[in-house]
């Protein structure tokens, strides 16, 4: 009998999958690229980064624009912006990024209220909140 419940917990340990962290709700906001990898390789960029992503959701669908921090706390930023859309596939959260021209995906594999990794054409793009961000954010 022993036997037969360890060989039993054996199998359905095997068997979990273990979940990427997502927290959707958390993507609403200010992100800042933090590196970018691809084949395990992190690649970080020398200069500072001058602009932000920007995600306002709801019922997972919103809008992504790029914004530009201006030292007073505000954020310039142009009127364009990309709808995208949140679909769960296979156990993996997939933005679905639509424009006029095209549409494109990226899988959400991680993301909570400090930390965002996006995959997209073989690289993990991270993302983190920038300071800035925590001062008083609302999103309409």
């Amino acid at each position: 009998m022993k036997v037969f419940l360890i060989l039993f917990s054996f199998f359905v340990l095997l068997g979990c999958k273990v979940e990427p962290i997502v927290e959707l709700d958390q993507i609403n906001g200010y992100w800042q690229i933090e590196f970018v990898q691809q084949e395990n390789e992190p690649f970080k960029s020398n200069q500072l980064n001058l602009l932000y992503d920007f995600y306002s959701m709801k019922n997972n669908q919103g809008i992504y624009k790029k914004v530009a921090p201006q030292i007073d706390g505000s954020f310039q930023t142009s009127e364009s912006a990309i709808s995208f859309e949140i679909i769960r596939d296979d156990g993996n959260f997939i933005i679905q990024f639509t424009t006029l021209w095209n549409t494109w995906i990226k899988i959400i594999k991680h993301l909570d209220s400090e930390r965002l990794v996006l995959f997209h054409e073989q690289r993990s793009f991270h993302y983190k909140r920038p300071a800035i961000s925590k001062i008083n954010l609302k999103n309409d």
